[in-house]
């Protein structure tokens, strides 16, 4: 049976990390408190802690990987609030 891999997109907030562990000594919202992702998610790329944006989490690091690596081209939108 091969393996089944899960592909979430969320909205990722401003002021919450793009990350499932909490750093040292750091008291900040994670993307695994909003949903209880299956083990293994990870973040395809990631947002700042100041920015917020749409953010593509998988359990397939193959699929990470390739969508991160310089062969996919990427276009990115900015908006700066003043």
């Amino acid at each position: 049976m091969p393996n089944t891999h899960h592909h979430f997109k969320i909205f990722k907030p401003y002021g919450c990390l793009s990350q499932f562990k909490q750093e040292k000594m750091k008291n900040k919202s994670l993307l695994g408190d909003f949903y209880n992702f299956p083990e293994n998610t990870m973040a395809i790329g990631r947002l700042d802690h100041d920015s917020e944006g749409l953010l593509l989490l998988t359990t397939d690091g193959m699929l990470s990987y390739k969508v991160t690596s310089k062969s996919i081209e990427k276009e990115y939108y900015v908006y700066y609030y003043s």
